[in-house]
């Protein structure tokens, strides 16, 4: 078994097993310095739901602590202890283990969870094992030179489900399980407006008329209902920003002329023309007003300005 280049594959696995949870962590102390890396993810095909988690801990500092349930119209968010709602109109239900190993391949020096073991490198050890036959498990330990190391199977045939390795204060675990797992999301939690945030400066003012113009960029990885998002203009005074004149997305185009003889001019172009907010989309807002201006977006479903994302 331990001279098969895929024994243990968590990638295979993930393709195998319609539910599976993998759980990594490793400890490593260098010079008086010590480092954590945690590592949990979830995919259940049933449910249409994934989720990844990863917390970072160096010394006695928490450096990183979070996690991303998706697969559905909703989807959690937690930083830290705390958790937030997100939406999507179109989900794309994924298996997150070939996303991540993808991600890794494309950018191989970013943080990434271990998801393989080559356990070629442990067949000329000597092994102990003991075997419960109710449960199938199997637990096999051995040791050489730096390390001790216990490799974990369950079933009939067996297959690696845990590999444990420790060296002094330095370990590494990898364990797969392939039942009982269950996700679900929240909505009883603050909502998170969409990550929708133009650059709020004019492109251009001349002539007394500003002008603002982009394409929505791929930071907006999801659709939104245009119902849900407004783009305002906004006037700065004294350092507090009011809205003068607003269009919610739906409309599509609106020019407003005010009170004081100014006007606003807003457009929102649907490039895929499926009525839904998403990347590639083109907005443009055009004004006479002068005086400090800007532009921001408001998600109404989150009842929050976009730049003011958790």
């Amino acid at each position: 078994m331990l001279s098969n280049s895929n024994a243990f594959d968590v990638i295979e696995y993930s393709n195998f097993f319609p539910q599976i949870k993998v759980e990594a962590t490793l400890v490593s102390e260098y010079q008086e310095q010590r480092g954590e890396i945690y590592w949990n993810v979830v995919k259940d095909d049933h449910a249409k739901l994934s989720s990844v988690s990863s917390r970072l801990v160096l010394g006695e500092t928490v450096v990183i602590d979070t996690e991303y349930v998706e697969g559905q119209k909703s989807n959690n968010y937690r930083v830290g202890n705390e958790w937030y709602e997100g939406r999507d109109e179109i989900p794309e239900y994924s298996n997150p283990f070939i996303k991540l190993a993808q991600s890794a391949t494309e950018n191989p020096d970013g943080f990434w969870p271990p998801f393989a073991f080559d356990t070629a490198q442990l067949i000329d050890l000597e092994w102990s094992i003991t075997a419960d036959i109710s449960s199938t498990q199997q637990i096999a330990s051995s040791s050489n030179e730096t390390h001790s190391i216990f490799i974990e199977t369950m079933g009939i045939p067996p297959i690696i489900t845990g590999i444990e390795t420790y060296s002094g204060e330095d370990k590494f675990i990898l364990q797969v399980t392939t039942e009982n797992i269950s996700l679900s999301l929240r909505n009883d939690i603050q909502r998170t407006p969409a990550p929708f945030i133009p650059n709020p400066f004019p492109k251009d003012s001349s002539e007394n008329i500003s002008y603002w113009s982009g394409v929505i960029s791929n930071s907006l990885s999801l659709e939104i209902r245009p119902e849900q998002l407004e783009i305002h203009g906004l006037v700065s005074e004294n350092n507090y920003s009011s809205s003068v004149s607003v269009m919610r997305f739906d409309n599509q185009n609106l020019n407003q002329t005010l009170s004081d003889g100014t006007w606003w001019e807003f457009y929102w172009i649907d490039y895929l023309g499926e009525n839904l907010v998403s990347n590639g989309d083109l907005y443009t807002v055009r004004t006479n007003k002068t005086g400090n201006i800007t532009i921001g977006i408001f998600d109404l479903w989150a009842n929050s300005w976009t730049n003011q994302s958790f």
